[in-house]
């Protein structure tokens, strides 16, 4: 394909069916909603645990709704992924024939930007849903304050 050819359209042609709302969540929802879990799962797990400047064997009396928060955010941060994989499979069902030829020519005109971070956001979602549900193996089988 020669230069001409590659700057004869946009490289998004489909770029005004997808909102940049619609893009940012669908390419950072999951990992952000795993940010969140980890780290206010981190906190709610080890305060009651470490209130002052020495550890307890058992969770301090007061921070019986720690564990069930801890749970609920867990599902929050996985339903938050999944529905940005969800945004992220619609986008790219909509912009799925972006451009056309073959896989070699996108190479070197970059064209298919939307469809490839429908792409991306597919992958993002998915893993970051995975990876946040495996936290439940932590919370659920190690012991909180004994460790």
């Amino acid at each position: 394909m020669t230069q001409d050819a590659a700057l004869s359209h946009h490289p998004a042609p489909l770029r005004h069916q997808v909102s940049a709302a619609e893009a940012i969540f669908a390419v950072a929802g999951g990992p952000l909603a795993w940010f969140v879990q980890l780290c206010a799962g981190y906190a709610l797990a080890t305060w009651p645990c470490f209130p002052q400047d020495h550890r307890r064997l058992t969770p301090q009396g007061g921070y019986a709704w720690s564990f069930p928060l801890m749970v609920a955010l867990l599902i929050a941060g996985v339903l938050v992924a999944l529905l940005a994989f969800s945004v992220s499979w619609r986008t790219y069902a909509r912009t799925r024939k972006e451009t056309v030829g073959d896989y070699r020519h996108l190479i070197e005109v970059g064209s298919g930007r939307t469809r490839f971070l429908a792409l991306w956001g597919m992958l993002l979602g998915a893993g970051f849903a995975v990876a946040t549900s495996l936290t439940a193996v932590a919370f659920f089988l190690v012991p909180r304050c004994d460790g």
